[in-house]
């Protein structure tokens, strides 16, 4: 399993781009304080956490055209988490710590050595 995980600031700018009305430039996105990450997350709407989920993915290296769908789970190691399933049926778990770095690990890779065991 190989986990990646973005820079503090990347996930917060994204956050931060995902819930506003176009009107704050990236700049501005990546200057916002830091902290309380988490429940900003929790405050998109689906759309916008599909947005800001499928940003970390694509960041992360991994494929995704897409996440058409998001669903918050159990927290993992003590940090907020969320599956990001994309289009090609992909499923992500990206887990946030309130700092903004985010983690992005194959969901189904996780889910099948829990099977085994």
């Amino acid at each position: 399993m190989i986990a990646r995980s973005l820079p503090p600031l990347v996930l917060p700018a994204l956050l931060a781009l995902a819930g506003c009305g176009g009107s704050e430039t990236a700049n501005q996105a990546t200057a916002a304080p830091r902290g309380d990450y988490v429940a900003k997350m929790q405050a998109l709407n689906e759309k916008e956490r599909n947005v800001a989920l499928f940003r970390a993915i694509r960041d992360a290296g991994r494929t995704c055209q897409q996440v058409e769908r998001s669903v918050a789970t159990d927290p993992v190691a003590g940090k907020a988490a969320w599956v990001a399933t994309c289009d090609d049926r992909s499923a992500w778990l990206v887990t946030l710590s309130d700092d903004g770095t985010a983690t992005v690990t194959d969901a189904r890779a996780i889910a099948g050595r829990g099977a085994a065991g």
